[in-house]
């Protein structure tokens, strides 16, 4: 059973994962030769943001919608390789079928319904189960007609829930904060 992201809860989450940001950019990030992009944490999605995701994709997991309400997308390109959860347009422009869920297919048996709403600067994916709520990571997965399939590097389970990824995702964040530790999730 998917654990339940409250408003408080997520609201903690976004404030840790600021303040790791803000470590990461002034610790590991300012001694790069390079210049930093903007960075962000939210803001939330508007009521109409919300209504138009659910309107297009209805399948959308609860958990998914409060993170959309509640924090919104984060943008963190110079965070390990990046780190991207996208915005409800960002979700809606993933979709390749527009009348179902996307769906993975091999290595799996039967199909699962999924929803991507997320990626990392490495070009993988974070989908989230439709139904169970587990997140997956797709690295170099082949999409076809809305279907994921495993390549040479996989499909992998990086979540057995939302919150649990949050916690992963954080937690990369406060490794790359402490000494530029690269962390995959």
């Amino acid at each position: 059973m998917a654990s339940v992201l409250t408003e408080r809860w997520l609201g903690e989450w976004a404030t840790q994962l600021q303040a790791a940001v803000e470590r990461a950019l002034r610790d590991v990030v300012s001694g790069c030769s390079f210049e930093a992009d903007d960075h962000r944490v939210g803001p939330p999605a508007s009521g109409a943001e919300l209504d138009l995701l659910r309107q297009r994709l209805p399948w959308t997991p609860d958990e998914l919608v409060a993170l959309h309400r509640h924090v919104g997308p984060v943008t963190l390109p110079d965070i390990s390789n990046g780190y991207f959860l996208y915005a409800p347009d960002g979700v809606l422009a993933v979709l390749d079928q527009q009348d179902r869920a996307d769906r993975i297919g091999e290595p799996f048996a039967e199909h699962i319904d999924v929803v991507v709403f997320g990626s990392n600067g490495g070009g993988d994916l974070y989908a989230i189960t439709v139904t169970v709520g587990r997140v997956f990571r797709f690295q170099d997965a082949s999409y076809i007609g809305g279907v994921y399939d495993r390549t040479n590097h996989g499909i992998m389970i990086v979540g057995t829930d939302l919150r649990d990824f949050l916690e992963r995702f954080l937690n990369a964040v406060n490794a790359f904060a402490m000494n530029g530790d690269i962390t995959d999730l």
